[in-house]
């Protein structure tokens, strides 16, 4: 089995102002300063983590994303940290946003349902 993880490097956020007069409560909503740096991308597999490239320069954000229906473990790492992914890292599906770093790596093994 396998799982494509896809990650998106952003420098930050920003936000869009709301118009008024609409239901939304606040004046503003944050969300992922467009375009993104760089993208990459890996298939995850259960015998070993895979990495994907370090984060390129200006990167404060990763947005991952799981292939549907599957999860991976994942580990966060800065410069200095050379962690992989094992059956005892965090778990994750679906997307979301990682805290990254200039020469930052991600890695993931696929988490096998049972």
């Amino acid at each position: 089995m396998t799982a494509v993880v896809r990650v998106f490097y952003h420098q930050g956020v920003t936000t869009a102002a709301v118009a008024a007069g609409t239901r939304f409560t606040a004046d503003s909503v944050a969300m992922l300063k467009q375009p993104y740096i760089e993208k990459a991308s890996v298939t995850a597999t259960t015998m070993s983590a895979q990495s994907v490239a370090a984060a390129p320069s200006k990167t404060h954000i990763a947005y991952v994303q799981v292939q549907e229906g599957k999860a991976v473990h994942y580990e966060v790492n800065p410069p200095n940290r050379s962690v992989s992914a094992s059956t005892s890292s965090p778990i994750l599906s679906g997307s979301t946003q990682l805290e990254c770093g200039d020469g930052w790596s991600l890695s993931f093994l696929e988490h096998e349902v049972t």
